[in-house]
């Protein structure tokens, strides 16, 4: 009995003990550090301090008043008697070393180590808990244990990318499975009320408890007939293709042939040409859902001349950088040493590529910029100027939007059945399963709506793509028709990109980084929502690439520039770079910018980045990239990019996944981090690939037939 009372006066102790001083408002680092000097204080002086050996008695007994008052708990404590009777059998259980008591009791969390180092999440054993249970027919007994977790309120804690938030202690609870989170709350909380050490009138306990069943709802249901339909058609038309097209209509066509002529070869290499003329409309529309086509134009390696191979390698290592700045940035809410590890990166000029990888995503602006002048304008130039805008449009909105709609129901719809774990959410990944905003995420504009309930969160780049795709024939045309107004329209758009990002910047004094100090706090709280999703920041990269695929589209990818202007670009390029990259290092380190300075970050970081990117597709493309040239158009990179769309949508999902079903915090080291990276990495490549083969190559081969484009 007294060790089942000393595993519970473990979980009380570690509620209570540092929330007598978080009510005094002050910041958490100091609470616990008042906290150590209190026990060690009154340990020291314990024989005289009645009042601490009082608390510290009352204390090992409470275990003993929430059980054995039982049976006055449901008026005293407004707890519901079913939950009462619960107690009473775990009490007895208790008293006689039955296990599954024992179980319940052993499952509840205790005071875990490294609380200095940010290890505020005691999670206790969430499988031990679920997989209790006690069954007594003679008392009309029927027990389980129900897993919930107690939240308490420390402290408020701000930051560059979600704003204010509150820094809680989550413990897990293990608890019969007929008592209610109200239950859990009013027996804790009326308990701790009666510690007559501290002042806990004002205490607030936030309980949440899992739900024991998941039923589908009805979202669930839609979601999976549609994706089971897909499935379907996708697995008729991969044996349409491969048991008709590739088998039985290539043997066809060898037995014709050669019975006209005995020394064809065996493998008849032609025979595509000779079946695709005859296909009807239907089974092409059939055959755009092969696995077994798709899957080949995926992993296809073959370049033409005219193909920019060197934007190949800048994608997997854009999207790869994307992927490893998610990594740590979602995993710090779920480590245990967040403090010394956070201090000890920060402190490394290596590490400033990652915590500076937010411009990856400028990369990709810079790209799409890039690209799109470089293939309008030739085509342009094709039709004397003319151009069918209606369908300018709609193929971008066609090429992006199927995959990201699927994506999105897939992951708000059915995230709450992937997994299940102590942090797990149980309406899944999205708050309401995007009920109530996915229409913003469709019209590509929920990047102007309140950041707190965007659906995908990380869609927010997508839709600045799509806003600068809807505004670029304001550059293209002028610069197609007549160079110098082009060139002016385009500096007018960057010259205002430029000066958008710096007003704000100053008005709300903000930081030049997510973690970098400095700035006010409405600034901080403001970053993300006023600042890094806003269009009107965000396009200068974009508007770089325009300017730069003009470039390529004027000089036809001829310019030969002299060995020595080459050296000398190239070393301004990568000077510019790393000032961008490593700039902010003492920033980060405890000496913050100005506010003038901060600003001017804000307002051209991002532009210089982007001119840095495109200069090196600039030269990759005219013979003037050297050995980068070569790196960047390897071949193996060519598949890979081909998924860096699916990738970008799917990769935050997987991670999620992986961190909110883990049983216990993550200690963060060198090693385990570069793992992680690993991990999230190719299982997100796998899980692109099988959404790439179902969601997007698909969508594109009905728009190639149903539209009857040519193939390029």
């Amino acid at each position: 009995m007294f060790s089942s009372r000393l595993l519970f006066f473990s979980f009380v102790f570690a509620i209570f003990a540092p929330f007598s001083l978080a009510l005094k408002h002050v910041p958490y680092l100091n609470v616990i550090g008042n906290a150590v000097k209190l026990v060690n204080n009154a340990n020291r002086d314990q024989s005289n301090d009645d009042k601490f050996h009082d608390t510290l008695s009352y204390w090992k007994e409470i275990p003993g008043k929430l059980l054995n008052e039982n049976e006055n708990a449901a008026d005293q404590y407004n707890v519901s008697e079913q939950c009462s009777f619960s107690l009473a059998a775990l009490q007895l259980g208790l008293t006689q070393r039955e296990t599954w008591a024992l179980q319940i009791i052993d499952a509840i969390a205790k005071p875990e180590a490294g609380v200095l180092d940010g290890s505020l999440k005691w999670l206790g054993s969430y499988d031990e808990c679920k997989r209790t249970s006690y069954h007594n027919e003679s008392r009309s007994l029927d027990i389980k244990g129900k897993y919930s977790l107690l939240s308490i309120p420390i402290g408020a804690s701000t930051n560059a990318l979600s704003g204010s938030s509150v820094t809680a202690l989550v413990i897990g609870v293990c608890l019969p499975d007929s008592c209610s989170p109200g239950d859990i709350t009013a027996l804790v909380h009326n308990n701790i009320g009666r510690i007559p050490f501290g002042n806990f009138s004002g205490l607030q306990f936030y309980v949440t408890s899992e739900e024991e069943d998941k039923p589908l709802t009805s979202n669930a249901v839609v979601a999976i007939v549609i994706l089971s339909i897909l499935a379907l058609i996708v697995i008729l038309g991969t044996a349409y293709d491969v048991i008709i097209v590739q088998w039985l209509r290539n043997i066809g066509s060898e037995l014709q042939k050669h019975a006209e002529d005995e020394k064809i070869p065996l493998l008849n290499h032609n025979s595509k040409e000779v079946h695709m003329e005859s296909e009807s409309t239907y089974e092409k529309l059939l055959l755009s859902f092969s696995v077994y086509s798709n899957a080949k134009k995926i992993l296809s390696t073959r370049k033409t001349s005219e193909t920019l191979t060197a934007l190949n390698g800048i994608r997997f290592l854009s999207i790869s950088w994307v992927v490893l700045g998610h990594t740590f940035a979602f995993v710090l809410s779920n480590i245990s040493n967040s403090g010394p590890f956070l201090k000890e990166m920060l402190g490394r000029r290596s590490f400033q590529a990652i915590a500076n990888a937010l411009v990856a995503v400028d990369s990709f602006f810079a790209l799409s910029g890039f690209l799109l002048a470089y293939l309008t304008l030739k085509e342009m130039d094709k039709r004397n100027g003319k151009l069918n805008w209606a369908m300018f449009y709609f193929h971008r909105f066609w090429r992006l939007t199927p995959a990201y709609m699927l994506v999105l129901m897939t992951e708000a719809t059915l995230s709450p059945y992937f997994a299940d774990g102590p942090v797990y959410p149980p309406q899944g990944f999205e708050v309401d399963y995007c009920g109530k905003s996915w229409w913003k995420n469709l019209l590509y504009i929920n990047n102007f709506f309140d950041s707190s309930e965007m659906c995908m969160a990380w869609s927010w780049y997508l839709s600045n793509d799509m806003q600068f795709f809807i505004l670029s024939p304001l550059m293209l045309i002028p610069l197609y028709y007549h160079e110098i107004a082009g060139i002016i329209v385009c500096l007018v758009f960057l010259l205002g990109t430029t000066i958008a990002p710096g007003v704000l910047s100053t008005h709300y004094d903000m930081p030049p980084s997510l973690f970098t100090v400095g700035g006010s706090q409405d600034g901080i709280v403001d970053y993300f929502s006023k600042y890094y999703i806003k269009p009107w920041c965000r396009m200068g990269p974009y508007i770089i690439g325009i300017m730069f695929g003009y470039l390529l589209y004027k000089t036809k990818g001829k310019l030969r520039i002299h060995k020595v202007l080459n050296l000398l670009v190239w070393a301004v390029s990568a000077t510019l770079a790393c000032l961008v990259l490593y700039g902010l290092y003492d920033a980060m380190n405890g000496n913050p910018l100005s506010t003038n300075v901060s600003s001017l970050y804000n307002a051209t970081d991002r532009t210089v980045w982007g001119a840095c990117v495109c200069w090196v597709i600039y030269a990759c493309a005219t013979g003037n990239g050297g050995f980068v040239n070569t790196l960047l158009s390897w071949s193996a990179f060519g598949p890979l990019a081909r998924l860096s769309y699916c990738l970008y949508l799917v990769h935050p999902v997987i991670m999620y996944a992986y961190y909110f079903s883990s049983r216990t915090p993550i200690y963060l080291t060198d090693f385990s981090a570069i793992y992680l990276f690993l991990g999230n990495i190719v299982l997100s490549f796998m899980v692109a690939f099988v959404s790439s083969l179902v969601f997007e190559a698909p969508m594109m081969g009905l728009e190639k037939v149903l539209l009857r484009k040519d193939k390029k």
